[in-house]
């Protein structure tokens, strides 16, 4: 039997957020008369058994951007509300590669004490049955365009407005729900944000816009919460950190040092590991968002407790 146990918080009357093991971070919004599901993580365990343990509401279902890390256990879902840009990856992605991934996003965001996660088997889940290949009663869903301004009614004066805010992916998404003043970001916001899908201009003219929303908005919650604990927003000085520094780079102020990673080294039981060889990071013609990290030149900089990610042959918009 698939695991239910996640982790969840409800942080806001009817807002949850429902961890996927330190893995990712998926979000349930619960109206009068439906409910929002934001994401479907890497794909562990009965994801919709659990929602459906918290809430009987008709769900929507809409993903803040295409990456295997937010489509996992979309097949549990009848529809999904995808930007155009982001629906070329498989959903979900190859078993292998979500397997590898899995151990090791764990273990960032469980930081020193990822060994024994791993070593012990401390995750209420196993890796081997939760994380597998969709079953004949899973068909792929239906897939419907997900656009700049959508708006989703769940009842009792509860609306979400999707905007998009590419930069992570080419189709990233944000959703802002303005009866609990809350901005559901996915991977747009992150103090390790990467941002190498478009121009690092056109990243800064939609992060710029939806900073300029503030005032409708009080928290930010993010698609993973290795940098804030679970149940809790963003600090506040994410955002116009990440701005200022995206405005120095794309007016010339910075330059690049070689540093050691910020990461440090593999944990205990996985030094020298090597990620599947035959799996390859998805690449899709139609939507270079989505393609291949490895073939652009990133280069990674850093501001305080910030880390930003980007292309350095691809800063500016082509006129």
């Amino acid at each position: 039997m698939l695991t239910k146990r996640y982790p969840m918080v409800q942080f806001k009357k009817d807002t949850w957020e429902i961890d996927e093991f330190d893995v990712a971070s998926i979000f349930l919004l619960v109206g009068a008369e439906k409910a929002m599901v934001i994401d479907c993580g890497m794909g562990i365990g009965d994801l919709r058994g659990a929602i459906e343990q918290i809430t009987d509401k008709p769900l929507i279902t809409v993903i803040t951007h295409g990456h295997i890390d937010h489509t996992g256990n979309g097949r549990q879902f009848g529809e999904l509300w995808i930007h155009p840009k982001d629906q070329g990856p498989a959903i979900p992605q190859s078993t292998e590669r979500r397997r590898f991934d899995v151990s090791r996003i764990a273990q960032r965001q469980k930081g020193c004490i990822g060994a024994p996660y791993t070593m012990f088997n401390l995750y209420p889940y196993d890796i081997d049955t939760d994380i597998r290949e969709p079953g004949e009663d899973e068909p792929m869903p239906v897939i419907h365009d997900l656009y700049d301004g959508q708006t989703f009614d769940l009842g009792g004066g509860r609306i979400v407005t999707a905007y998009e805010c590419p930069g992570h992916s080419a189709g990233e998404m944000v959703f802002l729900d303005e009866q609990t003043r809350t901005l559901f970001a996915g991977d747009a916001v992150n103090f390790n944000l990467g941002a190498g899908a478009c121009p690092l201009e056109t990243c800064y003219k939609a992060l710029t816009r939806i900073h300029g929303m503030r005032d409708r908005y009080d928290d930010i919650y993010n698609g993973h919460h290795d940098f804030r604990p679970l149940g809790d927003p963003l600090d506040e000085e994410c955002v116009p950190t990440l701005l200022a520094m995206m405005k120095d780079i794309l007016e010339g102020h910075y330059y690049t040092v070689t540093e050691p990673s910020p990461w440090g080294s593999a944990m205990p039981l996985t030094r020298g590991a090597k990620g599947p060889a035959n799996v390859a990071m998805p690449v899709n013609k139609d939507h270079p968002g989505m393609a291949q990290m490895g073939a652009r030149r990133m280069v990674t900089v850093q501001r305080g407790r910030n880390f930003l990610s980007f292309n350095a042959d691809n800063l500016f918009e082509k006129p």
